[in-house]
């Protein structure tokens, strides 16, 4: 790899991680990570590169120009720095560290409960001496610089508004597992990766579409792709249909939109029973994205029409149980029934995975651990198993030592790693950009082991792990990395070399990110954001209040407190609506896995399960159905031929999405830079 591919792609991964939280809730404006696993951001300095940059040096001095390797590399760790700023961790981080205090202060109920009182006094930040840490940090500082000062200057007055004493322990408690996590995603990443790309031979839809962007002939500026005139055919309609949109949301009264949305919330009334089943507007309302209907063309027609139909056969599970007066009612924080059905349905997946890949794993384990007798033959595999054991023993440790029952630590390691598994294996076989698990770990754990046997301290530990490491999995690191190694492969990039890179990147990256959203937070207050400013930092002690509740009422508080780690096992009371709940998603995968290994003429796939009833496929759902219909009629009609034919056609739809967005993600940091206002939105990425 050459100097300039690291320094370049490390100088973007450094901007995406500090400036990233900055652009997006400080600032306001379009967020860097909108397309979640297609980051818009990322995919405009691509093209940049590709389109405009890469031909300009061509002309000039061939030798010069960018090889595709170089762009890819670049690209990689650009992507992978998406999982810093927004709500893989930054979004929150430092939120949950402090935003506890304040939200004490505002409910009296808290302070009769003593619910700080079980967090770990070093996971949050001490109020002594200086209880202004909390409202320095919501509101900023009176403090202001002079007009014309420069940047020197203002680091400077800026870093002395953040009192760093305070800040040390927690962040000195965070920052190790933190970059564990990474460890263990990278790790597992590496150990999956043959087998889902070499053995399963999985489709990589979004390492497709990029590493064809990037790829390029020797003797021409642009790959065969960017040559056709489908694809500037396509590109130039669905960009001209994006550039219509969105100077309309600018100018109401001058242009008429191209309308993608359909309301058919009449129809409800056709479907009482309906009305009451959560996400019933994924049916009645429809929305058409372009970008989704391109994708189905990457799919098998399995996974196009499971997507498709996912909403609606949700509708057809979900009605008679709630019309028998059953809640399915989730918070996506704590749990609920849907989160708990797809923790069932999560951990059959991985079963299957495991089962699906047993000889290579098999081989695997022996080669990293019997080294004595095997050896690795240069597969970056066992070292990355040799890692990710130590890496997770490590994380268990540090777990425990914040005064998490280390039975109750293997417990939220194990279910957090296996969250992080299934998204990347979503992402790398259904091309979905964008996920939500909907559930999380401790919120598994709680109905799975009961109150009294996990107990408040339990709840509120294993809470506060849950919010810094993995809130929100589909943004964590392990699904970019997943789609790097693939757009390595294609473009002939050491996967060993891609991992190294990108966890020294990432550590810089949140040492840098954390520095810099410190520094402006107390300058300038931190977002007033429901997601980071309070749903989150609550979500440990909120799911604790209750359990502490009932605990006290019946004298057992103590006693819950003061069990061993063997004892929490053995007292466990697993709630029955949560059993019914697992066991159905458990079993559904099961048998739907084992359908589609036996029956060639089966239609759907087990990934069903994880996906339905959640807000990406709620407002998607309609487009996959689409985009399978129309590859349907191309593979009738036209045969194999005429969709290959295609493929160029379906580049530049996808490519005119992106660019449409950075078009105006642009626009919108320019106006907001001349004008000091918030620019009119214009976001058509599902979000």
């Amino acid at each position: 790899m050459t100097l300039r591919a690291v320094i370049l792609g490390f100088l973007g991964a450094m901007f995406i991680a500090s400036f990233g939280y900055v652009n997006d809730r400080v600032l306001e404006l379009e967020s860097f990570n909108n397309g979640h696993q297609l980051p818009i951001v990322v995919m405009g300095l691509m093209f940049f590169l590709v389109l405009i940059l890469n031909p300009l040096i061509l002309k000039a001095c061939r030798k010069r120009a960018f090889k595709p390797a170089e762009i890819g590399f670049i690209v990689v760790l650009m992507m992978a720095a998406c999982s810093i700023p927004g709500r893989g961790l930054m979004e929150q981080f430092l939120q949950v560290l402090v935003m506890p205090h304040h939200w004490n202060r505002v409910y009296p109920e808290w302070q009769g409960q003593q619910l700080l009182d079980y967090a770990p006094e070093q996971a949050l930040v001490s109020m002594e001496p200086d209880e202004e840490v909390v409202s320095r940090f919501m509101f900023g500082s009176d403090s202001r610089g002079e007009k014309g000062e420069s940047w020197i200057g203002y680091g400077r007055r800026v870093s002395s508004l953040v009192p760093w004493s305070q800040w040390r322990t927690p962040l000195r408690t965070w920052l190790p597992m933190i970059f564990l996590t990474a460890v263990c995603s990278i790790s597992m990443a590496l150990i999956v990766h043959k087998q889902w790309s070499d053995h399963e031979l999985l489709r990589y839809p979004i390492a497709e579409f990029t590493s064809e962007i990037i790829d390029r002939d020797s003797e021409h500026p642009f790959g065969k792709i960017l040559r056709s005139r489908g694809f500037w055919l396509a590109f130039v309609i669905f960009f001209a249909i994006r550039l219509n949109n969105g100077l309309q949301c600018w100018f109401p009264e001058t242009l008429v939109p191209v309308k993608l949305r359909w309301d058919f919330w009449p129809l409800r009334d056709l479907f009482p029973s309906v009305r009451h089943t959560s996400w019933n507007w994924g049916i009645f309302g429809v929305n058409v994205f372009p970008l989704v209907i391109a994708f189905s063309f990457f799919l098998s027609s399995e996974i196009s029409l499971t997507l498709g139909i996912s909403q609606y056969l949700w509708m057809f599970f979900a009605t008679p149980i709630v019309t028998m007066g059953i809640s399915l009612t989730t918070d996506y924080d704590i749990g609920g029934w849907e989160g708990w059905h797809r923790a069932g349905s999560y951990t059959a997946l991985t079963l299957m995975l495991i089962y699906g890949g047993r000889r290579y794993y098999q081989d695997l384990v022996i080669k990293a651990f019997v080294f004595w007798k095997h050896k690795a033959d240069g597969d970056p595999a066992v070292w990355a198993a040799r890692f990710f054991a130590a890496s997770t023993i490590g994380l268990v440790i540090l777990v425990t030592r914040l005064g998490l029952d280390w039975t109750l630590s293997i417990a939220t390691v194990a279910l957090m790693l296996m969250t992080f598994l299934i998204v990347a294996r979503i992402s790398a076989e259904t091309g979905l950009f964008f996920i939500q698990p909907g559930w999380q770990p401790f919120g598994a754990l709680i109905p799975l082991f009961g109150g009294f046997a996990m107990g408040p301290t339990a709840i509120v530990i294993s809470g506060l792990v849950c919010a810094v490491l993995c809130i929100d999995q589909s943004q964590a690191l392990m699904p970019y990395v997943i789609n790097g190694l693939k757009i390595g492969d294609r473009l002939k990039l050491k996967p060993s070399a891609l991992a190294g890179s990108t966890i020294v990147m990432y550590v810089l990256g949140v040492l840098l990110a954390v520095c810099v959203v410190l520094c402006v937070t107390y300058d300038e207050g931190t977002a007033q954001y429901g997601w980071s400013h309070q749903r989150i930092p609550t979500m440990a002690f909120r799911a604790a209040e209750p359990e502490a509740l009932k605990l006290k009422a019946t004298n057992k508080l103590e006693e819950s407190q003061q069990l061993t780690p063997i004892q929490r096992v053995t007292h466990m009371r697993p709630r029955g609506k949560f059993l019914w709940a697992a066991v159905s998603g458990f079993v559904m995968v099961i048998v739907f896995s084992i359908l589609r290994l036996r029956c060639s003429w089966w239609p759907l796939h087990p990934m069903l399960f994880l996906i339905w009833a959640t807000y990406p496929l709620a407002v998607m759902a309609p487009s996959f159905l689409m985009g399978w219909a129309i590859k349907k009629f191309v593979l009738r009609y036209g045969g194999h031929r005429m969709a290959q034919s295609l493929r160029p056609f379906v580049f530049g739809v996808i490519s005119a999405e992106i660019l449409g967005a950075v078009l105006f993600m642009i626009v919108g940091a320019i106006y907001y830079a001349v004008t000091g206002e918030k620019p009119i939105s214009y976001r058509y990425f599902p979000r």
